[in-house]
């Protein structure tokens, strides 16, 4: 738990400081979600849930029924992305969801300072995103939430 609180403060700084970096996105607008993998699906879940008090958003589900991905609402604009772990696949953080208001423009920018990216793609979540990892290999999703999307739609009703 200290090194995830250590890490989201990493990227919080990190963030700030593009935020000032002479290569400014100004479609840009903050952290959007943190991705969490997870054995225990269940307990997860109710971790975020009970003890810190967050809201679930959406889960979205695989055709059989089992849970694919649910996010869960910290803020007004900030989530956490539960996702049930693969059997034999690694548990913990698997990327940071970056939110921009024109995921083009801000992949354009990207691919100016010299990152290659593909076009953004529409997720499960109808948010459109594009996938980068920074030099260390984090993985990034610059990501705009649209107003079909269900982070969108989760954003305008929070009260």
């Amino acid at each position: 738990m200290k090194g995830t609180i250590l890490f989201v403060c990493g990227v919080v700084v990190g963030a700030l400081a593009l935020q000032v970096s002479t290569a400014q996105d100004a479609a840009r607008r903050g952290i959007n979600h943190i991705g969490i993998s997870t054995k225990n699906y269940d307990a997860e879940l109710k971790f975020y849930k009970d003890t810190l008090g967050a809201k679930e958003a959406f889960t979205v589900r695989n055709q059989d029924g089992s849970v694919r991905l649910t996010y869960l609402q910290l803020s007004r604009d900030t989530f956490v992305e539960l996702l049930p772990a693969a059997v034999g696949a690694p548990t913990g953080i698997t990327h940071v969801g970056i939110e921009t208001n024109d995921v083009a423009s801000s992949i354009a920018n990207l691919r100016k300072q010299g990152f290659k990216l593909d076009d953004p793609t529409v997720g499960i979540s109808k948010a459109r995103v594009g996938r980068i990892s920074d030099p260390d290999g984090v993985a990034l999703e610059i990501m705009e939430i649209g107003p079909d999307s269900l982070q969108r739609k989760a954003v305008d009703a929070w009260k």
